[in-house]
């Protein structure tokens, strides 16, 4: 019966455990974040405006740990994923998008910098 105590204790208390570590990510004042589905992958759009009028930086992250990640692969999702949120961004002014930067970050997390024309 102790075995038994002991058991559902541990199995309780690592389910609290992984309760806590799964919260809410903080964004940066003024930076907007939206979770995108890519290929069946789950991707994390963070937008934010660089200054500049009508210019943005956008960072999409993996929304998952990723070992040994394939960066081709990556790259694809992460252009994907990048050109939807452009394309939206800038519709809302009736403007395209126009890459100025981009780069894959640490051979999973793909970088552009934007501007609306």
């Amino acid at each position: 019966m102790n075995r038994q105590r002991l058991a559902l204790f541990f199995t309780a208390t690592l389910a609290a455990l992984a309760m806590v570590a799964c919260h809410d990510q903080q964004t940066i004042e003024g930076t907007s974040s939206r979770t995108l589905n890519v290929a069946g992958k789950r991707m994390k759009a963070n937008l934010s405006p660089t200054g500049t009028p009508s210019e943005f930086d956008l960072l999409i992250v993996r929304d998952a740990v990723v070992l040994d990640p394939d960066p081709q692969s990556e790259r694809a999702r992460g252009e994907e994923a990048a050109t939807r949120v452009t394309r939206e961004v800038c519709k809302v002014k009736s403007l395209s998008p126009r890459i100025l930067s981009e780069r894959l970050v640490d051979e999973i997390n793909y970088y552009v910098r934007f501007r609306c024309v």
